[in-house]
């Protein structure tokens, strides 16, 4: 019953987030599309490297001119994260997966009508979390308590190659620990910080 608790709290969350911004719109211009493409991803704070962990992340937003070359935009995105590492010579495994919804809201300033620069922060909500090992999925109850909600911080750029179509790169970094810094005896532990890359394909519907 917690967890549903929560889930609800966080879908509420979402839709205030989502739909308030959006409100103040009424009939101003704005544009509106969509992205979809995959995230490579580890996580800082355990004791593996590399962004091994592929994912997805798909999602629309909206964005309106601020000024000149200047905008905001708000997104609303499904994302997967978590950190993997395998050595089949020692028949080692170990993978984890965190599925979240983001809701970034970034400024961004376009250039020359083609190269978009963004700059930005995404609230969170965390909606399964999964560790698996050589033996499969690891029992639920041994999993570590993650955080519900949290906080992130990203940079990128979207190239426009014509109007309406554009690739994204983006760089997401958690802004607080995602799991309680309690889980180790050491002053300098600052906790796990997921750090993400994403590569995206991105549509933008005709401004109205």
């Amino acid at each position: 019953m917690s967890r549903l608790k929560n889930y609800r709290q966080g879908v509420a969350m979402i839709f205030l987030l989502t739909v308030l911004p959006l409100a103040g719109l009424r009939a101003q211009s704005f544009n509106a599309g969509f992205f979809g493409g995959l995230t490579a991803s580890q996580v800082d704070g355990d004791q593996y490297g590399g962004f091994n962990k592929l994912g997805m992340t798909a999602g629309f937003f909206v964005n309106r001119e601020i000024d000149k070359n200047f905008y905001w935009q708000l997104e609303i995105k499904y994302v997967t994260r978590g950190a993997l590492e395998s050595e089949p010579e020692i028949y080692f495994y170990d993978k984890t997966v965190y599925r979240y919804i983001e809701i970034p809201l970034s400024v961004n300033y376009l250039l020359d009508e083609k190269y978009q620069f963004e700059l930005g922060l995404s609230p969170e909500v965390l909606l399964s979390y999964a560790h698996y090992d050589g033996n499969g999925q690891t029992e639920p109850s041994l999993y570590p308590d993650n955080n519900r909600f949290g906080l992130s911080v990203f940079a990128g750029i979207v190239y426009w190659f014509v109007p309406s179509t554009g690739v994204g790169f983006r760089y997401t970094y958690s802004a607080i620990s995602f799991r309680e810094t309690q889980e180790w005896n050491n002053p300098q532990y600052r906790g796990h910080f997921h750090n993400v890359l994403a590569f995206t394909v991105n549509y933008k519907f005709k401004p109205r």
